[in-house]
Formats: C-alpha cells, sequence, structure tokens
C-alpha cells in the first residue's frame, strides 16, 4: 500500500455515488506545488466511504485528506487517485462564516442565560 497525506481545496461540489459495495462521496482535491517560477497544482480524485460529510465538501473547502495512493494510465495521460481512510475539514468558503457566525450567537446566548440566572440568586 502507498499511504499519502494532502491539503488542498475542493475544485467542485462533491458528489455521493453508489456501487455494488454501497454508497460513497467522490470530490476532487487541488494541491499546490513548488513555489515562484516552478508553482503548479497537483489534481487528486478522492473517494471516501462515509457520505454523511457530503453536504460539507462544497468548492473551494479547505480540507486535508489521508488514504491509499492509486494511479492509473489512460490515453498517454496518468491520474491520481486516493482511497481515503479520512477526510478533515479544515474551513474555507461560506461554510466557515457560517460556523464562525453560529459560535458568536452561542456565546451571545450563553452571555444572556448568565444574566437571566444571575437575577435568580437570591444573594
Amino acid at each position: 500500500m502507498k499511504a499519502i497525506t494532502i491539503v488542498g481545496r475542493l475544485t467542485k461540489d462533491s458528489e455521493v455515488r453508489q456501487n455494488a459495495k454501497g454508497g460513497f462521496v467522490s470530490f476532487s482535491v487541488a494541491v499546490d506545488d513548488g513555489y515562484g517560477a516552478n508553482k503548479g497544482t497537483i489534481y487528486f480524485d478522492v473517494d471516501y466511504n462515509r457520505t454523511q460529510i457530503a453536504q460539507y465538501l462544497k468548492k473551494g473547502t479547505q480540507v486535508g485528506v489521508s488514504g491509499e495512493l492509486k494511479t492509473r494510465e489512460y490515453n498517454g495521460r496518468t491520474y491520481i487517485s486516493i482511497r481515503a481512510n479520512e477526510v478533515k475539514l479544515m474551513g474555507g468558503g461560506s461554510n466557515r462564516q457560517q460556523v464562525q457566525h453560529t459560535e458568536h450567537e452561542r456565546m451571545a446566548e450563553g452571555a444572556n442565560l448568565s444574566n437571566e440566572l444571575s437575577d435568580d440568586i437570591p444573594f
């Protein structure tokens, strides 16, 4: 087995697909490679068997992916894919703003709750 870990951004929204073994989520990740004049991008196709995460895998979201590296040849080109064991959401796009907004709301609710509780204390 060839293990790999990458960090990059989704190039498009994920898709849930079916095969004989069940459902899986499929997506593509762009990873920066090199720097300066030698800077480029490597694209990885990723398959992950936990479909529940699909709703969070939107274009532009930064993810970390660990899994088994696969390559295949087609028409003289090499395609790189990963059969993921783990996918971590690292943020990005509107999802991140939405999570931050929700966190601020929770903090405000907590402050309101502590004010209400302090009024009920008899001493």
